[in-house]
């Protein structure tokens, strides 16, 4: 039973250290990428200024569909860390709910084996008393 509620404990502790405020932020990384794309291309300054129209739209839709690319696997890895932080937590939730059960059923045991324990000495006493009794008369 302790070693189920430490496994909970520690499970908890490292879901919650997953969400330290020094770690890099979603949100932030977007907006670095956005900066980073939306940068001029040194490419164009590289083949001596020569471009034409349709290297520049070649380009940027290549710039364009990259982005998409980036956009698309952040959404799903977004998506992908939702489902498994609610797995988690519904394992943690199922884990201290069967800790509690067992806790229950446990002091329900020692309850009883007390009870027992109580009546046993009762009816002892009670001998005694009788055999006692029975030894004065």
């Amino acid at each position: 039973m302790r070693l189920t509620l430490l496994a909970a404990t520690l499970a908890a502790l490292t879901m919650t250290a997953c969400g330290k405020p020094n770690q890099a932020l979603p949100e932030q990384e977007k907006a670095n990428f956005e900066k980073i794309t939306s940068q001029p291309s040194t490419s164009a300054s590289s083949t001596g200024g020569t471009t034409s129209k349709d290297d520049t739209s070649s380009a940027s839709s290549t710039v364009d569909d990259a982005k998409d690319k980036v956009v698309e696997a952040y959404d799903s890895a977004k998506d992908k860390a939702a489902e498994t932080y609610d797995s988690a937590k519904d394992k943690i939730a199922e884990t201290v709910d069967a800790t509690k059960e067992k806790a229950a059923d446990a002091k329900d045991a020692a309850s009883e084996k007390a009870s027992a324990g109580a009546d046993a000495v009762k009816d002892a006493a009670a001998d005694a008393k009788k055999s006692t009794l029975d030894a004065l008369k």
